[in-house]
């Protein structure tokens, strides 16, 4: 019988002696970090302030929340080291990098720094910031990802199935360059704190590129807000299509449904297609609605506006970095100036010199229109303006596309974009 063993050179022993004296110090330097991290989440949970804790621990702020947010997610066992073994090698992500990326979304959350104070707190925005830095970050997915897993998003519901179906052949729009298709609404009215003065705001986006333009006022006539567009086109420029919605400062008056309002007119005017979404489905103008919801809790939520002046001081100053300095999916991660530079565009700006006139006269172009999307009812007619006209029945509850031609006086339906009817229409201008 033979005895195999192993035979170690002399040489080797202090080395291996080297290497099992790191392993215990290593292992004893993990649990002390541990005890330390337990320690300072024991001191908060006793109600002791977290500035206090990391201060007396000679920590920073940053490692103090980073540990009490694993605490809160994953109790005690989130105050452990994370395992190092690679998961997925390829798509791993460091540590220090993903705490870099959780704290980058919990500081813009914070918004107590000028630089954060109106800043986006999405991945695309985190992942522009890490570039900034000096990092390599992973792509935009992985960087949600990650902040889904540390449980700062939410992740997003499946596809609607039902919307899906509603919105069958409902006109879209084949959008590529900036300048191509506005949208506007009307937000109001919002109160400032302690006051009863009604105050709002009109707002206006490119679909394209996202770019933003808003101004404030005391009411809401239409001849306010042309002037509001008119001050938002000099500075923006005009696009071919403005979509809004149905509200009666934009449609004119119930009584004279022919009689083109204050904004169609200025629109027909400035050969600007005046695009009606349909009747209570604000959701249409998403580009913007998005905007709006995003404004009010950036802007009238946690600014401590005092009084109306203030109020267009920071309308100003969020409309320049909204523009400058959030960056965008659809745009691949740039901002709206950014994206506008890359295609080398350059906006029709209305001159400086329009005003609005009293009363206001246009003389309709020889391409003027005016246009409507609208649902057809189970009955097969649409109502444009208090006036029924009969499509089909058997499209009911399809969307069409109505232009009036205001030169040619007729209005022609459109459906999947061939034209199936046509009727004389004569719109009062």
């Amino acid at each position: 019988m033979f005895n195999i063993g192993f035979i170690v050179s002399t040489s080797c022993i202090p080395y291996i002696v080297s290497r099992v004296s790191d392993i215990t110090l290593e292992v004893a330097t993990m649990k002390n970090l541990y005890e330390e991290r337990m320690l300072a989440i024991r001191r908060y949970v006793e109600g002791e302030a977290p500035c206090q804790i990391y201060t007396r621990f000679g920590r920073s702020s940053r490692w103090f929340f980073t540990w009490k947010l694993r605490y809160d997610m994953y109790g005690l066992d989130g105050l452990k080291d994370l395992s190092r073994a690679p998961k997925h090698q390829a798509e791993h992500t460091d540590d220090a990098l993903e705490t870099a990326i959780v704290n980058i979304r919990i500081l813009r959350e914070q918004r107590d720094r000028d630089d954060t104070k109106y800043a986006f707190i999405g991945a695309v925005a985190i992942h522009k910031e890490l570039h900034a830095l000096g990092y390599v970050p992973p792509c935009v997915k992985t960087v949600h990802n990650i902040l889904v897993r540390n449980g700062l998003v939410t992740p997003k519901p499946g596809p609607q199935t039902v919307r899906e179906v509603i919105d069958r052949h409902y006109p879209a729009f084949d959008i590529s360059l900036p300048g191509q298709l506005q949208q506007l609404d009307l937000i109001g009215p919002r109160y400032l704190q302690g006051s009863a003065q009604k105050y709002y705001l009109y707002t206006l986006r490119d679909v394209c590129s996202r770019r933003i333009a808003i101004e404030t006022g005391k009411n809401h006539p239409a001849r306010t807000i042309c002037k509001a567009l008119i001050s938002s086109w000099q500075r923006m420029g005009m696009p071919t299509l403005l979509q809004h919605d149905n509200a009666l400062e934009f449609r004119g008056s119930n009584r004279y449904p022919h009689s083109a309002g204050l904004l169609t007119k200025l629109c027909v005017a400035l050969n600007v297609e005046s695009v009606f979404v349909p009747a209570r489905e604000p959701w249409r103008n998403g580009t913007l609605e998005n905007f709006n919801g995003l404004f009010q809790r950036l802007v009238l939520k946690t600014q401590h506006i005092q009084d109306f002046s203030q109020l267009q001081h920071e309308v100003k100053a969020f409309e320049l970095v909204a523009n400058t300095q959030h960056p965008h999916v659809p745009l691949h991660g740039k901002t709206s100036q950014e994206y506008e530079q890359s295609l080398n565009f350059h906006p029709t700006l209305l001159s400086p010199d329009l005003t609005l006139g009293t009363p206001f006269h246009g003389t309709p172009t020889r391409n003027a229109n005016v246009s409507f999307i609208w649902r057809i009812r189970k009955s097969g007619n649409i109502t444009i303006a208090s006036e029924k006209f009969a499509i089909d029945p058997d499209l009911a509850w399809d969307y069409v596309y109505a232009t009036i031609f205001v030169k040619e006086q007729m209005l022609k339906i459109y459906h999947q974009g061939e034209a199936i009817k046509a009727f004389p229409y004569k719109r009062e201008l």
